[in-house]
């Protein structure tokens, strides 16, 4: 001991030692080997007995972010203060390091220290940054009885706490019980009710969203002034309830505020308006930036697209290039998604060409917004392209990429694809069990989807409505029509789950397709509620194929007053009278048709070959090929004829002489396309057609002769389900 004495004598006897210590300890930031450098002063010095200088040394250890040093400090000071724990805790905390915070916490406790303002709300915040609801709310009981519940920041540290657990009850009593409050917690709330709210109790004045509304209120009313993060917040809000009136104050407020070149503000608006479907509000706002910026750019891209204004936002993300402006992964990703989703599937490949050659890298989220582009027209080689890019960046194990694999390879026509990319996955959620079953559903695998359903509930998911939906969907397609009743009966009475709109349109589908169309009218008639275009297209269509026109002109009638410019309701019901040589009605749903403005939907196949994908309409002769196609299908119809075929022009629907209806059949799509591929693929190889309509009954002959005859397997997907053709066969099983 008095040696210890003695060295401390001699080195604060010299005062230069002492202010180069002094010096290294009061430093903000520093290495490790100085702090230990200065470690090995203090110890050699006997200084460590001085909680002055342990705590300034732990603090250095802490502020460098060496909490493994720290902590080995802390257990070997042999008599802490209060200050040496606040010390850790404090850094800790800012430094996210949570665990540290909570060790540290146990060890006060256990030396007999109780906490203080400055420790609780660094504790709390290492609650609310792990969401540890449990603890933070032991930490709460704590504050109460330490008599520190109404300081404050602690009140703050708590009510940021509850929220960011989703426990916006708890935060709104310890903020009612605030004597002192912020912006800041404020801002916390307003955020917090956005964040946790629900649409649907929002819509009726009962539910968070709402009351984010009300607190914003409330709080402009008391004086305070809402900061950018809040007005974003809430402006999030109102675009979700589509509150165009109270979005417009807000926007006043923005502008006497002068909030405008808040970034995040100005992308909240633009978001606003958008889902408000106020393109042109949007585009003014847009047009008074000083200056473009990519979050303001995204946004505009992602309004316009949610407007169905595709076309303007392919024009405005080409104005972003040409002006050089930097477009991050959402800019590309976004561009992708609204193509996508509004059928321009060619543009979206182009896009995602031109984003890898930009220099910006794909991630998990552009990939499941790119690959049902490639399923939509079945280009199966830029999918496979995709699929070989996220395994190269190791996301083809994350969920969401996997169940757009497994949706894609299904709608490719290569289901035992489908089937590998679901096994591989590591972890399959409802999603991915839906993906895999909807693809055996449109392959008309239906005992492979019901199989599917079960062994989902024995892996412990409970089927939701879209589980519902394919496997009715299934059921439809295999014919499996009392199964599917039951599926329909056991959703409601088994699972609690009610049905929707597709769920009776499916069970219309099964019912009709299996010839019982008065048991699908009477059901239609006793929904409860109003049947929509779905339920009457799925009863038209059917009429169409069993020849019913009383029922099919029942259909028709709802489908003109609920969608009086859809063509497809008028040419099924033409085709209806067509079939059975009722050509003065077919003149007259044409007359209606042509005074109306309406043109009839052509045709249209597509098929990949090489990479590219082609198109062609029905009747269409610009195809550079056409000479050869035609003439490669009339020598297959020849040989069709010498084996005993005929062709069936009860599917030509014109009043013309036969020797045209078998001209008019040669020029269907998909003919075109199955005959463009046997030019230019290797014999033997598969082709894989998609086909925006029904295929029809003549097609469906001729494609199950030329696979036979070709020796090559033939996909054709229709608007209802796959057709794999082999051998002369079709796995529909000729029901379609």
């Amino acid at each position: 001991m008095a040696l210890a004495i003695a060295r401390q004598a001699v080195f604060l006897e010299n005062s230069h030692n002492t202010t180069i210590l002094l010096k290294l300890l009061n430093s903000t930031t520093t290495s490790l080997s100085k702090t230990q450098q200065a470690h090995s002063q203090i110890i050699t010095t006997g200084l460590f007995t001085h909680t002055y200088f342990t705590t300034k040394l732990l603090s250095l250890y802490a502020n460098g972010q060496y909490f493994s040093q720290a902590t080995l400090l802390l257990d070997s000071i042999p008599n802490p203060d209060i200050f040496s724990f606040t010390t850790l805790i404090s850094a800790c905390s800012k430094s996210h390091q949570y665990n540290h915070v909570f060790c540290a916490f146990r060890q006060m406790l256990c030396f007999g220290f109780l906490p203080d303002k400055y420790i609780f709300p660094s504790v709390i915040k290492a609650c609310s940054g792990i969401s540890a609801l449990g603890i933070g709310r032991q930490v709460h009981s704590f504050v109460s009885v330490t008599g520190f519940g109404l300081d404050t920041f602690v009140q703050s540290s708590l009510v940021h706490m509850y929220v960011k657990c989703g426990e916006m009850n708890d935060a709104h009593r310890v903020f009612d019980r605030m004597l002192d409050k912020s912006v800041v917690c404020w801002s916390a709330l307003v955020a917090g009710y956005a964040r946790n709210g629900y649409i649907d109790k929002a819509k009726d004045k009962n539910g968070l969203f709402y009351e984010s509304l009300v607190m914003l209120q409330k709080m402009h009313l008391e004086g305070f002034k809402p900061d950018g993060t809040t007005i974003s917040c809430v402006l999030s809000v109102v675009g979700d309830l589509e509150g165009l009136e109270m979005g417009i104050q807000i926007h006043g407020y923005v502008l006497k505020q002068a909030l405008q070149s808040d970034k995040w503000v100005v992308s909240a608006l633009l978001d606003m308006y958008g889902k408000c479907r106020c393109p042109s509000a949007m585009m003014r706002v847009f047009n008074e930036l000083p200056q473009m910026e990519v979050a303001s750019c995204n946004a505009l891209v992602a309004g316009l697209s949610r407007n169905g204004l595709v076309e303007d936002a392919l024009n405005v993300f080409k104005h972003f290039k040409e002006k050089k402006i930097e477009l991050n992964v959402v800019s590309w990703t976004s561009m992708i998604a609204s193509c996508t989703q509004n059928g321009k599937d060619i543009e979206a490949l182009q896009l995602f060409r031109e984003m890898q050659l930009s220099g910006v890298k794909p991630n998990a989220v552009t990939i499941p917004c790119l690959l049902p582009a490639c399923a939509n027209i079945a280009a199966l080689m830029h999918g496979k392209a995709a699929h070989c890019f996220s395994i190269r960046k190791g996301i083809s194990s994350d969920v969401y990429v996997g169940s757009a694999l497994i949706d894609m390879y299904g709608k490719c026509g290569r289901i035992v694809d489908s089937r590998h990319c679901f096994d591989r996955l590591p972890t399959q959620n409802l999603v991915c069990w839906n993906a895999i079953m909807c693809g055996y559903a449109m392959h008309g695998m239906a005992r492979e989807a019901i199989g599917i359903f079960n062994l989902m509930q024995e892996n412990g998911h409970k089927p939701d409505f879209i589980s519902f939906t394919c496997v009715l969907s299934a059921c439809c397609q295999g014919g499996l029509t009392e199964e599917g009743l039951q599926y329909f009966e056991k959703m409601s009475e088994e699972y609690g789950i009610k049905a929707r709109m597709e769920h009776y349109a499916c069970i219309t589908t099964l019912l009709s397709r299996a010839g019982r169309l008065q048991e699908a009218y009477d059901m239609i008639k006793e929904m409860p509620f109003e049947p929509d275009a779905c339920v009457w297209g799925a009863l038209l269509s059917s009429c169409r194929v069993h020849g019913n026109v009383s029922l099919g002109e029942v259909a028709a009638e709802k489908l003109f007053k609920l969608e009086p410019s859809n063509a497809g309701n008028y040419v099924l019901l033409s085709n209806i009278y067509a079939t059975k040589g009722m050509w003065k009605e077919v003149n007259r749903v044409r007359d209606a048709m042509s005074s109306m403005g309406l043109t009839k939907n052509p045709g249209c196949s597509w098929i990949e070959i090489k990479n590219k994908v082609y198109t062609l309409l029905a009747g269409d002769r610009s195809h550079p090929q056409m000479a050869q196609i035609i003439e490669r299908l009339e020598r297959l119809n020849m040989e069709m004829k010498k084996s005993g075929y005929l062709p069936d022009t009860n599917f030509v629907l014109q009043d013309v002489e036969q020797q045209d209806k078998e001209n008019i059949l040669c020029g269907h799509s998909e003919k075109l396309a199955v005959g463009l591929g046997l030019l230019c693929t290797p014999p033997g190889s598969a082709l894989r057609v998609i086909k925006n309509l029904r295929i029809c009954g003549d097609c469906h002959s001729v494609i199950k002769f030329i696979s036979m005859y070709e020796k090559r397997e033939i996909f054709v997907r229709d608007t209802n389900r796959f057709h794999h053709f082999k051998d002369g066969m079709c796995s529909c099983g000729d029901y379609w």
